[in-house]
């Protein structure tokens, strides 16, 4: 049996939800199981039309990297948040960094198990029909936890 990967998606964020399938990906990529669990805000990564649109907050994100210095305290006006998006994007696609449906295709070709939370999507609202194709039927966090605890070898990641 092998070491399986655990990956929580809870922030709906670009700069959030990237890490997290670059991640799985490359532990797929390297013989580990892995399963991710999108919960809350999350569960927009896996959505059908939500996950074409997932932002980044330069809202208390000093290390984020700017054109031009800008105090912290102007991050909250309104246009940053499309420009902090288009920004990293751009940044993305001229170091040719895979695009979140790329990974998402990869996630699945690598066969990792992307779980949606059953209490997140109750919360919000959503069916099976609101889903990409290919994640797991809706799940609790013991079916997560019982995936992640089946291995030789478990780590957990939260993001």
């Amino acid at each position: 049996m092998a070491t399986r990967v655990g990956i929580i998606v809870l922030s709906g964020t670009l700069d959030k939800v990237m890490p997290a399938f670059i991640i799985g990906t490359t532990a797929a990529a390297m013989g580990m199981e892995v399963g991710m669990f999108f919960s809350f805000y999350g569960l927009n990564a896996i959505h059908k039309e939500k996950h074409k649109n997932l932002k980044v907050s330069p809202i208390g994100n000093p290390a984020m990297p700017m054109p031009i210095p800008v105090p912290q305290i102007l991050t909250v006006m309104p246009g940053m948040m499309d420009f902090a998006t288009s920004m990293m994007k751009s940044m993305m696609e001229k170091h040719k960094v895979p695009s979140l449906p790329d990974l998402i295709r990869q996630a699945k070709e690598l066969e990792i198990k992307l779980y949606p939370c059953q209490t997140a999507m109750t919360l919000f609202g959503y069916t099976t029909d609101d889903l990409i194709e290919g994640v797991e039927k809706p799940a609790g966090a013991a079916t997560f936890l019982s995936f992640v605890n089946a291995g030789d070898k478990s780590i957990v990641l939260n993001f």
